[in-house]
């Protein structure tokens, strides 16, 4: 049984019924004071928010597809965006015991228990059928490779041992590479009494949901307010699969000791922690387009690349030039064109009560066709040109919907009246999406950039680290843009969202 000891920052008050509830508890709390000290500016990232059973690129290749291009990860690689079933975390606090030199209780391990609330007894997060208990009656639990195919999925940790520190994950210090010496070992903690409703009991899912990260020295030693990061990376054989849908709880506590028998939550060896992150699944924008066949032959007496006026890198000679979105010419099957900018809107809100911010990232690769063919990606903020290959995002104010009629189709409830991203600040480099995309010698031509490094690496949309987020309505616009020489065929892609929410 797991219990919750304070959630609290330092120095405020606890309750007079709180402080009865933890003398209960603790009969030598005066003992173990340091227990109470919670940890702070937690933040937990997904590498991916999708559901555990999704796995998918964009045109629905999956990993168990003998048949995909690059065995089905060359868009959903372990630990990208739409990758659910493999996907990694990063764990973000600051400490509040000093364990720096001289001082009497150095970190000797780290425990991260997953559950479906943020306290009291623990039910391991999941949305298969069954139950894992042996009593009352049989474990029918269903395993996550009869549950996938049925879209269902329980949380699971895949660290087994003999998980590299470095490697498979790492922990840092104050910003310091201290992953050298830890071991990782993961086991199922689930409480069989659980029982969410009345009398009814919980259903048990029986997967691995807490990890322990120790070691033997007494070399880790973080002064008060210094930041840990805990990072577990994503790879084939080493990642945590998602739960099938809704939220979860992260229960984060560190000891003095190595002795797992020891790790009592409230005990003596508990030295900051009873605290957690949360975190929830969701799905991923999925957007298709298509370039179709074409051929273009010129010839004339001045070359355009002379001139001093912004052009496509192939213009031709004597001429001037529900989730799912369809990128494209409407009236010719979605396709691109190298004279003409096509964008597409999708929306993402956010609400969380953390009182340190919000940042929200997006992970994704570029519009790619099965064969491996890609429209390039836009590394650095530019403009749209027309005639250049690019496949690129940014925000626009989504307060300006309501300055249409379309009422019906808007996809946020009427009575918001003003939607828009406050108190998130929007990343310069995405910060101009308003304007023209297809005049490119307008000055209020719209700025767009995509990063396919996403797709590994989270980019950084917007954020705020000051204050609660009580509705942040952001609206993303995206552009695509071929050039003459592009290859032909159906391309696609999943752009996925990551919210990480500071406590």
């Amino acid at each position: 049984m797991y219990t919750l000891k304070s959630t609290i920052k330092r120095g405020a008050l606890l309750s007079a019924a709180g402080a009865l509830f933890v003398a209960a508890l603790l009969p030598g709390a005066a003992a173990f004071a340091d227990a109470l000290n919670p940890l702070t500016d937690r933040s937990l990232l997904l590498t991916s928010s999708a559901p555990g059973f999704m796995d998918s690129d964009g045109a629905g290749n999956s990993e168990s597809n003998p048949n995909a291009y690059n065995g089905g990860e060359y868009y959903a690689l372990p630990g990208s965006g739409p990758n659910g079933k493999k996907s990694g975390e990063t764990f973000t606090f600051k400490v509040s015991t000093d364990s720096s030199a001289g001082a009497t209780r150095p970190i000797k391990a780290f425990s991260l228990q997953y559950c479906t609330t943020a306290a009291g007894k623990c039910q391991a997060p999941g949305d298969n059928t069954g139950d894992a208990r042996t009593v009352p009656g049989p474990a029918d639990r269903e395993s996550n490779a009869t549950a996938h195919a049925l879209k269902r999925s329980d949380l699971e940790l895949m660290y087994p041992t003999g998980s590299v520190p470095g490697t498979d994950f790492q922990v840092f210090v104050n910003g310091v590479d201290k992953s050298a010496g830890w071991t990782l070992t993961t086991k199922n903690v689930e409480d069989n009494s659980f029982a969410p409703s009345g009398s009814n009991l919980g259903h048990l899912t029986g997967k691995d949901n807490y990890m322990t990260l120790s070691r033997a020295d007494d070399t880790i030693i973080p002064a008060f307010n210094q930041e840990v990061k805990l990072v577990f990376k994503a790879s084939t054989n080493r990642y945590i699969t998602n739960p099938g849908s809704g939220s979860f709880f992260v229960k984060i506590n560190s000891w003095d000791t190595d002795t797992t028998t020891d790790h009592i939550a409230g005990g003596a060896h508990n030295i900051d922690g009873g605290v957690t992150v949360a975190n929830v699944m969701t799905d991923s924008i999925h957007i298709t387009t298509k370039v179709l066949e074409t051929m273009a032959f010129s010839v004339g007496t001045q070359n355009p690349d002379t001139l001093a006026v912004q052009h496509g890198s192939c213009d031709a000679v004597n001429s001037t030039t529900g989730n799912r979105l369809d990128l494209g010419n409407t009236n010719a099957e979605n396709s691109l064109e190298t004279t003409q900018a096509y964008d597409q809107y999708s929306y993402w809100r956010l609400s969380s009560n953390s009182s340190g911010g919000a940042t929200v990232y997006y992970s994704g690769d570029t519009l790619r066709n099965t064969v491996g063919d890609h429209i390039a990606d836009m590394p650095a903020k530019a403009h749209s040109q027309p005639g250049t290959e690019q496949f690129g995002l940014a925000l626009v104010n989504a307060g300006a919907d309501t300055l249409d009629n379309d009422v019906t189709n808007r996809p946020f409830p009427t009575n918001h009246v003003t939607p828009n991203i406050f108190p998130l600040a929007i990343g310069a480099d995405y910060a101009d999406g308003a304007g023209t995309i297809s005049d490119t010698t307008t000055a209020s031509n719209a700025s767009f950039k995509f990063k396919e490094t996403s797709k590994a690496i989270p980019e950084v949309i917007a954020q705020n680290n000051n204050q609660v987020v009580s509705c942040a309505t952001a609206k993303v616009r995206y552009v695509g843009n071929i050039a003459a020489d592009t290859p032909a065929g159906v391309y696609t892609t999943k752009i996925n969202y990551l919210a990480a929410p500071q406590y």
